[in-house]
């Protein structure tokens, strides 16, 4: 049984993966400040693992809100983790869960050798991230994921935060962008799959398929039985995976992952 340490074990993917795979792997939390350098190699040292799922970060808003502490968690965590891996005979596997949100737009589905422009200082501090990890690690899997969905998804998330608003009748400005929404259970299986398959390198973890944001605030209306206050604005942008790269590996998707299901 292959051993596996988390950190975000308490975030909306951490506690999905936690939850679908408790039982075919050895789970150890870090629980600690992983930006205590002393405190993670001690770890390190103690306990014993394959691999390292580092799903610890704040969120895009939570990063506007507090730009120090999302450079303190959102890039110097990951090099602290990769320097210290680096001091080990034994090198486990780093699974760093990154975003799409490294690509910016695009008017054409995203690959994973596309061109990255990101916008956003949490967007720009994953691409750091993940080109940090490439230049001082060997053994590591790089997730990009898209817009994650399911269920008990927190705040800070599209579809939940678009159903508080239509809940309290406020009033909602989108535009008309396009956006890949996945089910954070078939994030899971992704990851599975990647240890299972011992898959390194970068990939997008998405549907493959594009929906409007207008679309999904009207099915959340429905599902509500409400009627939206919407405001839509002209501007349009695009962020759809390709999702050849998975495939390839041999990554089958279920038929009810093929469809938003909100």
């Amino acid at each position: 049984m292959n051993t596996i340490v988390i950190s975000g074990y308490k975030s909306f993917i951490g506690q999905n993966f936690l939850n679908n795979y408790k039982n075919k792997y050895r789970i150890i939390h870090y629980r600690k400040d992983i930006n205590n350098q002393y405190q993670f190699l001690k770890f390190t040292k103690k306990f014993s693992f394959d691999y390292f799922i580092h799903f610890a970060a704040l969120s895009r808003n939570k990063c506007d809100l507090n730009k120090n502490l999302c450079q303190k968690t959102n890039f110097r965590g990951v090099k602290l983790i990769v320097d210290t891996f680096n001091l080990l005979k034994n090198k486990p596997r780093f699974i760093f869960i990154s975003s799409s949100h490294v690509y910016g737009n695009s008017k054409y589905k995203l690959k994973e050798n596309s061109v990255t422009k990101p916008k956003s200082l949490y967007a720009k501090l994953k691409l750091k991230s993940e080109n940090y990890i490439k230049k001082k690690y060997i053994n590591y899997s790089i997730l990009r994921l898209f817009n994650v969905y399911g269920k008990n998804q927190p705040s800070g998330y599209f579809i939940s935060d678009m159903t508080d608003k239509i809940k309290n009748n406020q009033t909602i400005k989108i535009d008309k962008s396009i956006r890949d929404f996945v089910n954070v259970n078939t994030v899971s299986r992704v990851i599975n799959f990647i240890i299972m398959n011992d898959i390194l390198g970068i990939i997008n973890v998405g549907s493959g398929r594009g929906y409007s944001l207008k679309s999904i605030i009207n099915q959340i209306g429905v599902k509500l039985k409400m009627k939206p206050l919407l405001i839509v604005l002209n501007k349009k942008t695009k962020i759809v995976a390709d999702l050849k790269l998975l495939k390839e590996k041999g990554f089958k998707f279920k038929q009810n992952e093929k469809n938003l299901n909100i």
